[in-house]
């Protein structure tokens, strides 16, 4: 592969030119990392879950109550036909999982990976399960088997790993010295969503159940996406509505927007943010107003045993390492920001969506929690010549709201590697009500026209995923231009702004606006939920129920003459004084 070529110098009307950045250093080595075999899931490359095969007829169709113990006589095929039964029901999707994995071992649980952790959810047989496994914290940055799942997304099954922390983590939830354990990590669009454990104690694993199992976990991506699939249409739905929103006194107008998409997570409904209301597209830390107090409050405390429990395997610790850091925010902002981004699970890749700040490690998840103190510490990372601290900085700095940060996201949006500029882009969109973002869209849009045409390709990438109404006729141009790399990025970037799908035909997008032009956004929204594409019809009703905080009972994935119904509310709701306020905000 060709080097990629040098940025020419930014325009003058731009003052958010980035330097070339360095090829990225190889991450090392976790120290104490257990070394073993670790297989690769089948289809995790390409982060969309394989089609599963058409089940096998059900000679009794099996039931799955959630506390049952029973170890079911299915076979392989039951087993899936059950779990597509299951789709529409986290804890029966579970059970069915777990009670098929008690063929295969003594004990199995499941753990729902959430904010850099791995929580205890349920688990079937001889060992600790229900509220007890949910009391169990498992860090999945400390050097663990759980990690190198977690890092590697390959499933592991082989004998125990000698490093005290697997050893210990086991321990926590009753399984002392087992034999032989099994690990599989399930992952939906990029986001490791559950792990489940499985061991026979000091018994021989039978292979050819193994086999089995293993198959049958290759299935739980795909359901695991459906069922996120059926809870982000129903979220207005499982909103208590008697929730208290939080705020926090941010750099935003008095105007606040939509709250942002609920993340994978939440779709599962173990996010602690899931189904609470909205609290305006600002960054995740805005949810949690961190009750810090200033330095001339409190003295710095010691930071170095601060550290070292902030960043060791104890869950607990961490906590109350973190809380004590809140006691000086400046002084312990400048400390975690010399050690940033510290020990991490999450994987350096392309991103579509921020991650919460726990979810990249203890390091950036304090950060989040010191406000605009934390904001002055991370703005000078976000031009680091390490490519891993500007990856990680990007993806914190979305987590902060605050004004500090928006000039090196900017320049992050055009950062030769690709899964940093993708962080920048979801940073950016979380940073989009902060003035000076909204006021950088005329130079950003500008940069359409630059001679580079990594340059005009990666502002047409960003642009659309902040919905820049005004860039459209910009976009046009660039999707007739010889440049294919470009037309392919313009093309992407319209089709998030309008939520069309006109491809590269710069005639159809033309008379596309010539008609619509004059339409708001949420307009092009409610004919998008007549698209024929399902991620279209999602992606609009997402962004609308958002708005109103209803479906209006539009589910994307229904009968034709069920949404059509919807619809047609959809465009009555539209037009009402009451909604139009929300609506133009899209």
């Amino acid at each position: 592969m060709a080097p990629a070529p040098a940025q020419p110098a930014a325009p003058p009307t731009l003052h958010f030119a980035t330097p070339v950045a360095p090829p990225p250093k190889p991450a090392a080595a976790p120290r104490s990392e257990p070394a073993f075999l670790v297989f690769p899931n089948p289809g995790a490359a390409q982060n969309t879950p394989q089609p599963r095969p058409k089940p096998a007829a059900l000679e009794s169709r099996p039931s799955a109550p959630p506390a049952s113990q029973d170890v079911p006589d299915w076979t392989l095929a039951q087993a899936r036909a059950a779990l597509k039964e299951a789709t529409k029901d986290r804890d029966r999707l579970i059970d069915v999982a777990l009670r098929f994995g008690r063929r295969t071992f003594d004990y199995v649980a499941s753990f729902a990976v959430l904010r850099g952790g791995a929580t205890g959810l349920e688990a079937r047989g001889e060992g600790m399960a229900g509220e007890q496994l949910t009391q169990v914290s498992i860090p999945l940055d400390a050097s663990s088997v759980f990690r190198t799942v977690a890092v590697t997304r390959g499933s592991y099954a082989g004998p125990l790993p000698p490093d005290a922390l697997t050893r210990h983590y086991l321990e926590l939830f009753g399984r002392q010295t087992p034999r032989t354990v099994f690990l599989y990590p399930v992952e939906v669009k990029g986001r490791l969503v559950a792990i489940l454990y499985g061991d026979c104690g000091q018994r021989p694993i039978s292979q050819r159940r193994l086999s089995d199992y293993i198959l049958f976990c290759q299935d739980l991506p795909a359901a695991f996406q459906e069922l996120i699939l059926f809870r982000k249409q129903r979220v207005s739905e499982l909103r208590a509505p008697d929730e208290v929103e939080l705020t926090i006194d941010v750099d935003l107008p008095v105007a606040t927007a939509p709250a942002p998409a609920p993340a994978v997570v939440a779709g599962l409904g173990w996010s602690p943010f899931f189904g609470r209301g909205a609290t305006g597209n600002m960054g995740r830390a805005a949810a949690l107003p961190p009750r810090a107090q200033s330095q001339e409050e409190r003295p710095p405390p010691d930071f170095a045993p601060l550290l070292r429990r902030l960043t060791g395997p104890d869950a607990a610790q961490r906590a109350n390492a973190m809380a004590e850091l809140a006691r000086s925010p400046e002084a312990s902002a400048r400390v975690l920001a010399q050690h940033f981004p510290g020990p991490t699970a999450w994987s350096r890749l392309p991103v579509v969506e921020l991650p919460e700040a726990d979810e990249l490690g203890p390091i950036p998840g304090a950060l989040s929690r010191l406000g605009r103190p934390a904001a002055q510490a991370v703005s000078p990372l976000l031009d680091s010549q390490d490519a891993d601290t500007r990856y990680f900085a990007l993806l914190t700095a979305g987590n902060l709201p605050y004004v500090e940060l928006v000039d090196g996201v900017l320049r992050g949006l055009f950062d030769l590697e690709p899964d940093i500029s993708s962080a920048a882009r979801v940073a950016a969109a979380a940073l989009k009500q902060l003035p000076r973002l909204d006021a950088a869209l005329r130079d950003l849009r500008h940069e359409l026209s630059s001679r580079d045409p990594l340059r005009r390709s990666l502002a047409a990438r960003a642009l659309g995923t902040l919905h820049d109404r005004d860039a459209i006729e910009g976009l046009i141009r660039l999707t007739g231009g010889d440049d294919e790399m470009c037309a392919q990025a313009a093309a992407e970037a319209l089709r998030e702004v309008t939520r069309a799908t006109l491809g590269l035909d710069p005639r159809q997008w033309s008379a596309w606006w010539a008609e619509n032009r004059s339409r708001r956004r949420a307009d092009w929204l409610v004919s998008a939920l007549r698209h024929r594409e399902l991620d279209v019809r999602l992606a609009a009703i997402e962004e609308l129920s958002r708005a109103l905080h209803d479906t209006l009972g539009y589910y994307a994935d229904a009968p034709e003459a069920e949404r059509e119904q919807a619809v047609r509310r959809w465009e009555a709701a539209a037009v009402e004084p009451a909604n139009a306020r929300r609506l133009g905000m899209l």
